[in-house]
């Protein structure tokens, strides 16, 4: 019998995220304190999933190491996971990781807690599916319910119920627009929609939108999304 966190991972990893989500597994954005092995200052987890982590860290870990991970933030045991990719980014070093631990072992560990604290539980899983959002890139436009557009930026990321989208103007949340692209060689997108939040990026000086479309999982999208994680 599939214990609690197999039949999570199984849960998490439906047909359609497979095909849609580069990373094969749901990515949950949080902030969690952590003690790594051999690093004397504590690392913050960025993201997290069934299958492993992005970290924060102010020293560089060497790829496909293997090193135990100890939450700060969450009671379980430690689990261990394997460095996949580690990049300096702006005094700090980020690292991919994926656990290498038994499925008994992470059901007893710090992560299983945190997946659940955080909403990754197999209750609310399907709810949060919808929001799942798959890293892109590309020229991308907001245009008013008439079609007309109303200005140009780039697509940051793309679930089924929304996207975020980097602007050069501010955009009232509230307001009634159509994301539009048109990038050769994917499929066209025209999708009404309302903006939920913008706030401004201190780094680039560009607003980050926060879209929620009007219906949930439309075939444009998932033609969108599938041409992503190929």
């Amino acid at each position: 019998m599939l214990n609690v966190f197999s039949k999570l991972r199984s849960f998490l990893l439906g047909q359609d995220i497979i095909e849609a989500e580069r990373r094969r597994a749901v990515r949950i954005p949080c902030r969690i304190k952590v003690g790594v092995e051999g690093v004397g200052a504590p690392a913050t987890v960025l993201n997290i999933s069934v299958l492993g982590l992005r970290l924060e860290t102010t020293g560089r870990l060497r790829k496909n190491t293997v090193l135990t991970l100890e939450g700060r933030d969450y009671p379980g045991q430690p689990l261990s996971a394997r460095v996949v990719w580690c990049q300096n980014r702006n005094e700090q070093w980020l690292a991919g990781m994926m656990f290498v631990g038994s499925n008994e072992e992470k059901n007893i560990s710090w992560v299983k807690t945190a997946l659940d604290k955080l909403g990754a539980g197999q209750n609310r899983v399907k709810e949060r599916r919808a929001h799942v959002r798959v890293p892109a890139e590309g020229i991308a436009y907001l245009a008013n319910r008439a079609g007309d557009r109303l200005c140009e930026g780039e697509l940051r990321n793309l679930g089924l119920g929304g996207a975020l989208f980097l602007s050069e103007v501010g955009i009232q949340a509230g307001t009634s627009i159509r994301l539009q692209s048109d990038i050769q060689g994917r499929p066209k997108l025209d999708e009404p929609g309302t903006v939920r939040s913008c706030r401004k990026d201190v780094r680039s000086q560009h607003f980050l939108v926060g879209l929620e479309f009007s219906e949930t999982g439309t075939e444009p999208v998932r033609k969108f999304l599938r041409q992503l994680g190929r």
